[in-house]
């Protein structure tokens, strides 16, 4: 997996918000979901170097949720596959200490926790 960071020097990621708005632009013209989850997870990891940490977990979230709706995967990888950004999710919003965040990342880990059990 391309990690779209890598496009960007270590001066323009300690600013940060270049990248960002960068990054935003390119997930705008992905056609395919699978480069947007891509872009998505090297947007959170910016806001991760910022420490805003709400901002990455939205960002991860984004991703959990572009996969799951990808219709070309069988119920069971798009459930692993998402559990794992729901999971990252979940860890930012406990940085940022967003309960409201927090306990609604949390149902839906626990939810697909129980999907990957079950398969």
């Amino acid at each position: 997996m391309r990690d779209f960071t890598e496009g960007f020097g270590a001066g323009k990621m300690r600013s940060g918000n270049a990248a960002v708005y960068q990054l935003r632009e390119q997930f705008e013209k992905f056609p395919s979901s699978p480069h947007k989850v891509e872009a998505c997870e090297s947007i959170a990891a910016c806001f991760l170097q910022l420490e805003q940490y709400a901002d990455a977990g939205g960002w991860y979230m984004a991703a959990g949720r572009l996969i799951l709706s990808e219709p070309s995967a069988s119920p069971t990888v798009r459930a692993i596959s998402a559990l794992f950004e729901y999971e990252r999710a979940l860890h930012c919003y406990r940085e940022s200490d967003d309960e409201e965040r927090i306990a609604e990342c949390s149902v839906l880990v626990h939810e697909l926790r129980r999907e990957c059990a079950s398969a």
